[in-house]
């Protein structure tokens, strides 16, 4: 895992994967500069006209000034809005290539950074943490460039064109307002910051979890303790807000004291350079006015810094997410599809892995190999590693040592896309997602056509449960398939599986929640679905329902303990007799 970078790093990170973009935003920065300029020119022309006015008591001089400021006034509305325009291009532009990486990074990762992770706490960083990041895109970096560009052009102009003394007085105010005052506060605000980010996260996943599991927690009475860890939550989340709002309050009554200070510094000097004769009264009024006019663009440092620690802590949880190094890496040399050959449909070879952190092994030198078009099954108590051995085939983690075949390719040599077409994982408790049933079917295979549907939900034997629904396939489901019963949630992933025409099926405990009938007609039209041409692996702690397989493997703490045909060992005196008299 990279150690996540401080603000310098975060920000050039974020640059980095938001290049295509530094064009808009550096057009935004230009606008923004030459607007401020044209905001100090009004103040500068309107102080000079009037001063002069009042001292030569001419009052026509003003007609010039009142054309210029029009003139400038248009000029600085044109601008503004270009900027504006452009610096929230950027912007959202920068937020949805952002979205898209944390799902291109994420996938990868999945399920080893996911299965362990709270759903909320990820939701919060694709969405609300991204969306904190548009601060550092549309409010930061043209803010930040104008807060240093305007003040020393407007200084310099000042030393050369009014005096170069009173120049030299207003420099201290924008080098304490844009650098000293940030910098002194600036560790303060990003470690509250990072720390209001990380509590909030917890709330999301608090929250989450809450309303996934809201029938355990009204079941067991729970809501009383739920209630209580959210409110910790909260009143941990409130003191790192009051710490970052604190900091923010003092932060501001230093800069509005450097800028006041600063006007009264350029009175007190000009007023004695004035009685020296070294300077004149529109000098010093001038003077006043670029103070004044720099006032906004270096005040905007602090307008933005704690808005702009909150988007990098939330950068920070989004490159703690983007950088994690995949457990599986891809290969993008294509493969040419393959069913039945002379090879093995699946082979493992001395194969070992051990999930992270875990005190044992969860397969330890597994070898084991499935002829193709056979039905098999691998058994065995809970925690055996069945499961284990399909995650190693679909590749959704990689062994430790030893090698896993598919029809003789080895799966780490498969584009994840042609080995995951090739194997499809119908598992115990599938996701069903808030669409159609047709969108939920079609998931994996969006071009296949209504005969394939068709056959896929008969083979699933959910073609009647279909027919019978007023809507049919466009019926609507509800996320996480709320109004579907489970075995009704177990056949439609079978059938989103099927509609893929895979050449090995993976059937991980996925007829557990099926009645005796109809789990007979489910495996009835599988045998007819394989034909002797495409492969079943059934994983299950059920071993009376696999009698009927060519072969049963058994594992035992990650261990084959035995193998063979299921009537064979049903007669021995072995681990499978043993699984089968606890039946």
């Amino acid at each position: 895992m990279t150690a996540t970078p401080g603000r310098l790093g975060l920000s050039r990170w974020l640059l980095t994967h938001t290049r295509e973009l530094l064009r808009p935003l550096g057009l935004a920065i230009v606008l923004r500069v030459i607007g401020q300029l044209v905001g100090v020119a009004l103040l500068v022309v309107a102080v000079d006209g009037v001063v002069r006015a009042l001292s030569t008591g001419n009052g026509d001089v003003l007609g010039p000034t009142v054309v210029w400021l029009v003139v400038l006034a248009l000029v600085k509305a044109v601008l503004r809005y270009l900027e504006q325009y452009s610096g929230h291009y950027v912007a959202f532009a920068a937020l949805a290539s952002l979205r898209r990486l944390f799902f291109a990074r994420l996938a990868p990762q999945a399920p080893a950074a996911t299965d362990g992770a709270s759903s909320g706490d990820l939701s919060a960083r694709a969405t609300r943490d991204i969306d904190r990041v548009e601060v550092f895109f549309a409010h930061t970096v043209p803010p930040a460039v104008s807060a240093v560009v305007v003040p020393v052009v407007a200084l310099l102009w000042t030393a050369i064109a009014v005096d170069p003394m009173l120049a030299l007085v207003m420099l201290p105010v924008p080098v304490l307002v844009v650098a000293v005052v940030p910098f002194l506060s600036g560790g303060l605000t990003w470690r509250a910051t990072r720390r209001r980010g990380e509590v909030s996260g917890r709330i999301a996943g608090h929250v989450s979890d809450s309303v996934a599991g809201v029938r355990e927690i009204l079941g067991f009475d729970h809501r009383g303790a739920r209630l209580a860890e959210l409110d910790q939550l909260g009143r941990a989340s409130g003191r790192a807000a009051a710490r970052v709002s604190g900091v923010a309050g003092v932060r501001a009554a230093l800069v509005q004291a450097v800028q006041f200070g600063g006007i009264v510094a350029v009175l007190v000097v000009g007023a004695s350079r004035a009685a020296e004769g070294s300077s004149d009264a529109v000098d010093v009024a001038l003077a006043i006015a670029v103070l004044i006019g720099i006032a906004g663009p270096t005040r905007a440092v602090d307008g933005f810094v704690a808005d702009l620690d909150a988007s990098f802590a939330s950068a920070a949880r989004l490159f703690e997410v983007l950088e994690r190094e995949p457990v599986v890496t891809d290969v993008a040399t294509a493969t040419p599809r393959t069913t039945v050959g002379s090879a093995d449909a699946v082979r493992f070879d001395a194969v070992s892995f051990s999930y992270p952190g875990a005190p044992r092994p969860a397969v330890t030198d597994v070898t084991w190999s499935v002829a193709p078009g056979s039905h098999v099954a691998v058994v065995g108590v809970s925690g055996s590693g069945k499961s284990t051995l399909t995650a190693l085939l679909a590749r959704t983690w990689d062994s430790a040592s030893g090698t896993v075949l598919l029809h003789g390719e080895n799966v780490r040599e498969i584009p994840l896309s042609d080995l995951r077409g090739r194997v499809a994982i119908v598992n115990q408790r599938p996701f069903v997602f808030g669409r159609s049933l047709r969108d939920n079917v079609l998931l994996g295979a969006p071009d296949a056509s209504d005969e394939d549907i068709a056959s896929a939900l008969r083979t699933a034997a959910l073609d009647e449960f279909v027919a019978s629904l007023p809507e049919g396939l466009d019926t609507p489901v509800r996320e996480r398939g709320a109004r579907l019963s489970g075995g009704q949630l177990q056949r439609l992933a079978l059938a989103r599986a099927l509609v893929t025409d895979p050449d090995v099926l993976v059937l991980d405990e996925s007829t557990g929640a099926l009645d005796p009938a109809t789990e007979a007609t489910v495996r009835e039209r599988l045998a007819e679905w394989a034909g002797g041409r495409r492969t079943i692996i059934e994983v299950t702690h059920r071993v009376d329902q696999v009698l009927g397989t060519d072969e049963v493997l058994v594992l035992d703490r990650g261990r084959v303990v035995e193998r063979g045909a299921p009537r064979d060992l049903a007669e021995a005196d072995g681990p499978f007799a043993s699984l089968l008299a606890r039946v």
